[in-house]
């Protein structure tokens, strides 16, 4: 059971909500489990632990679970679907993109088939919530997935779908065999909300492949269609009660009612978004706009949000936020804090250079965790583990490149190469400049404050790229 502790510590609720936890608790202890299920959530746990020989299991409970579910995959049932989607989740966990989108297309597949998105009479109220959140956790698992290895959207539903997520704290206080909650007396919980906000998040994708492919840009449209995602955030926001701000208040809240990092991965994708959105009007070299400013400083204010919500799941127990994405939620926060302190104005230094800091510190506590958030430099398999350097650090790397080089280029636009940068975080950047840019290059450029502060940022990003070999 520590193992299954832990994964309800760090993983449930936050990239998925598959199950009702006591529910699920009393079958494990009752050993009624599905073994591809148990061993899959094994698998993903294992990496928490403190003993390490319990950490170094975690690739056997992987590779078993992998197998055990090869073994019953026909089997098309409520349980599969969580396995697939929790297999799915181990791969991506390891850096392997293709079998991630592999499992959770099977997961959404199965998910229709069933037709999890219809009541079925005969369940109890504990079931039909976890099939809702299952079908909801297919639906965001799909958009994030698809974006993150550039592949087209797999789920969709044809007949009605169902009502959102009910509140967590309710949800956890049903027992089997209690009806189902009414829906006079429904109330959102936060995974409702999350839903609202990845369908915002699928037409903000959108809109960016759209840029990126484009040869020409119509600011018009460009303008038009983020003015109306902006209104449909502001509407979503609006419709929030004040507990739900993120304030370090509010998170104690959520953290005495055991929800506090479920508050935390909302902040996070909401935030996300916002940051998204606006990303583009960073640049100074866009043609004006009538709200170009306002959308610029709109970026870096989500961006610093998302610092602050980071810095909170860092110092507050029971608040933190651990699961592989958050990885590159950090990154995309701190290419507009790196941004900001290359080419912002001089009151805007001290405080992006100290968020930037901040963040770096979450890949850090990350990369401890993932292995994908980390990738060899060196081929060989016996490599020691200072050789390895994030993935998520190296997009920083190059990013930050890319805007040393800019500023002597005669454009610098929101292209593929961005869109790439900004939203398929499961595959491999390459270097958008010459890999030769160094500490040298930036100092042979006398006088130009920049590049002097293109130094600095270098120097505190390879600190975290050596600090493997420093501990």
């Amino acid at each position: 059971m520590y193992l299954v502790n832990l994964y309800f510590r760090f993983i449930h609720d936050s990239p998925h909500s598959l199950f009702h936890e006591p529910t699920f608790k009393a079958s494990a202890a009752e050993g009624t489990v599905s073994k591809p299920v148990l061993l899959a959530m094994l698998g993903l746990s294992a990496r928490f632990a403190t003993e390490p020989d319990i950490v170094a299991r975690g690739p056997m409970y992987r590779a078993q679970a992998t197998a055990a579910l090869k073994e019953d995959l026909e089997h098309i049932c409520i349980e599969n679907i969580q396995a697939c989607i929790l297999v799915g989740n181990n791969f991506f966990g390891e850096g392997d993109a293709d079998a991630e989108s592999l499992y959770f297309g099977l997961a959404s597949r199965m998910t229709q088939i069933l037709k999890l998105g219809e009541i079925n009479e005969s369940d109890d109220g504990v079931m039909r919530e976890v099939k809702r959140r299952i079908f909801w956790t297919c639906f965001i698992i799909d958009t994030w997935a698809s974006g993150g290895s550039n592949l087209s959207p797999q789920f969709r539903w044809r007949t009605k779908q169902p009502r959102g997520p009910l509140d967590e704290y309710m949800f956890y206080n049903m027992r089997s065999g209690d009806d189902d909650v009414a829906d006079s007396d429904w109330k959102p919980g936060l995974w409702a909300h999350m839903v609202r906000l990845v369908g915002l998040y699928a037409q903000i994708q959108n809109l960016q492949q759209e840029l990126a492919n484009g040869v020409e840009w119509n600011e018009s449209f460009i303008d038009e269609s983020v003015q109306r995602l902006e209104a449909e955030l502001s509407a979503f926001e609006e419709g929030l009660s004040p507990e739900l701000m993120f304030s370090r208040e509010n998170l104690a809240s959520f953290v005495e009612r055991g929800l506090g990092r479920v508050f935390i991965a909302f902040h996070l994708g909401y935030h996300h978004y916002y940051t998204l959105l606006f990303y583009q009007y960073l640049d100074h070299r866009r043609p004006p706009t009538r709200n170009g400013r306002k959308y610029a400083s709109s970026c870096k204010a989500h961006a610093a949000i998302v610092c602050d919500v980071l810095k909170a799941s860092r110092e507050v127990p029971g608040a933190e936020a651990l699961y592989n994405i958050v990885g590159h939620v950090t990154i995309v926060s701190s290419s507009v804090l790196l941004h900001t302190y290359l080419f912002g104005e001089s009151h805007e230094l001290e405080e992006s250079r100290d968020r930037l800091s901040s963040n770096l510190e979450s890949l850090v506590q990350l990369r401890n965790y993932w292995p994908s958030v980390e990738m060899m430099v060196s081929p060989c398999p016996s490599t020691p583990r200072w050789f390895l350097i994030s993935i998520q650090i190296k997009r920083l790397v190059v990013f930050q490149k890319n805007c040393i080089q800019s500023m002597n280029a005669e454009s610098y636009r929101f292209d593929r190469w961005m869109v790439k940068f900004l939203i398929a975080h499961a595959l491999a950047l390459e270097d958008k400049v010459d890999d030769s840019w160094s500490a040298a290059s930036v100092d042979a450029a006398n006088g130009d404050a920049h590049l002097e502060r293109g130094r600095i940022t270098q120097a505190m990003i390879m600190d975290i790229q050596n600090y493997d070999t420093e501990t």
